[in-house]
């Protein structure tokens, strides 16, 4: 019986042992005794949690490492002027200005904005002219400098209005104001893309025109048959190569192409467009039909290329009251935000936004007035005509709307 005593009380000491050394055990390695099933699960969490945590803690790290930029481009329709916004500007001294200073906040505060003068340039008071052969006064090249504008695309079908000695004097007057420009050249003169360099960020940036009114043969016979850029897939390859051997960030361009008071995009710009995506473009501007038309994206592994087909016009006197297409009196311009981390550039947002172009007589004379339609209908900016053209603007949205984001 004490032999069985002795027996029993041995075993408690081994288990009372046994459960000390597995308690400091856990106390050392900071493990708890668990069951195996549940360990198994717990493992597998953590381990996931874990790598989540430790991958994003070191992109974090990598990303902070690396310089961080980001820029804005706005992009704007054809600048056009008839005779009769001629004829009325002369009562301000050819100030035409005004029809910029609701948007003026919006050009200035981009870091590139980019516009499409569709005239040439006059010499003189009696040398000016509307449509079909447009000359305007110098003052439009000097309001769109003094609104805020950098780049101007001269390649459209009225570069060739005035000739070759109209290209060399639209040339020079851009280039007195100080605005960086492509689509025509002077004798002689490199035709290689632009490369503006924005914050670090390299914009390259090239435009070409689909026709010239019929005088494409006799730009091309002139002697000089590169003053236009008329679109041509192999000289643009060639464009796009110069801007990837120069190391361009971003590749963008505008077309002047399409068909004239068309609510959609041909099949000719949709194939072009393709063209230019599977070249690595990344941005196509197109302009000319004088109506917007919708913006479109091309995926090629992993990367995206957008297009707006027609922006319309920036300023005109094309209007419905003339008996032309209602679409003339709004356009859209395109704000796109670029970011770039290290050596990776993304465009991170490509947005076209709607304005209306109020046409009104004052005291002095009659005023064509870019109006900017959702940000005056929201109030975010402010315009004295607001009230009185309200029905006007609503208008123009549900045409935009109907244009972008029909499904």
């Amino acid at each position: 019986m004490k032999g069985k005593k002795t027996t029993i009380a041995l075993a408690f000491l081994i288990v009372i042992l046994v459960s000390v050394i597995g308690f400091r055990y856990s106390e050392i390695s900071g493990k708890s005794p668990i069951q195996p099933s549940q360990k198994s699960s717990q493992v597998k969490n953590v381990t996931k949690s874990e790598e989540k945590s430790n991958k994003k803690s070191d992109n974090e790290k990598e990303n902070k490492n690396l310089k961080k930029t980001e820029i804005t481009i706005t992009c704007w329709g054809d600048y056009m002027n008839h005779i009769t916004q001629i004829r009325q500007a002369k009562a301000t001294n050819y100030d035409f200005t005004d029809s910029f200073a609701v948007i003026k906040d919006i050009v200035g505060k981009s870091d590139l904005s980019i516009v499409n003068l569709e005239t040439t340039i006059a010499k003189n008071e009696s040398d000016m002219s509307g449509y079909p052969e447009f000359a305007t006064h110098e003052n439009v090249v000097k309001a769109l400098k003094d609104t805020g504008f950098d780049v101007v695309s001269t390649a459209n079908n009225h570069s060739y209005d005035r000739r070759l000695k109209g290209i060399d004097h639209t040339i020079n007057t851009i280039e007195k104001y100080g605005l960086k420009r492509t689509g025509t050249f002077k004798e002689n003169e490199s035709t290689n893309p632009l490369i503006i360099d924005v914050k670090g960020i390299k914009v390259g940036f090239f435009s070409y025109t689909q026709m010239l009114n019929g005088f494409e043969n006799s730009m091309l016979n002139s002697g000089r048959d590169t003053a236009v850029n008329i679109i041509n897939m192999e000289q643009i390859q060639k464009d796009v190569d110069y801007l990837k051997q120069n190391h361009a960030d971003v590749i963008m361009c505008y077309m002047h192409w399409g068909e004239e008071y068309s609510d959609y995009p041909s099949a000719y710009q949709k194939n072009t467009f393709k063209k230019f995506s599977d070249m690595g473009v990344d941005l196509v501007i197109g302009s000319h039909p004088h109506t917007i038309q919708k913006a479109d994206v091309i995926e090629n592994d992993g990367k995206k290329s957008y297009c707006v087909y027609s922006m319309g016009n920036l300023v005109s006197d094309q209007r419905e009251s003339y008996g032309q297409y209602y679409g003339v009196e709004i356009g859209v311009y395109s704000d796109i935000k670029i970011e770039k981390i290290g050596d990776k550039t993304t465009i991170k947002s490509f947005e076209n936004k709607p304005y209306y172009v109020d046409k009104y007589t004052d005291d002095v004379t009659t005023r064509y007035v870019v109006v900017p339609v959702k940000q005056v209908l929201n109030s975010e900016i402010n315009y004295p005509r607001k009230n009185t053209i309200i029905s006007k603007l609503n208008r123009a949205n549900e045409h935009y709307e109907r244009i972008f984001n029909k499904e």
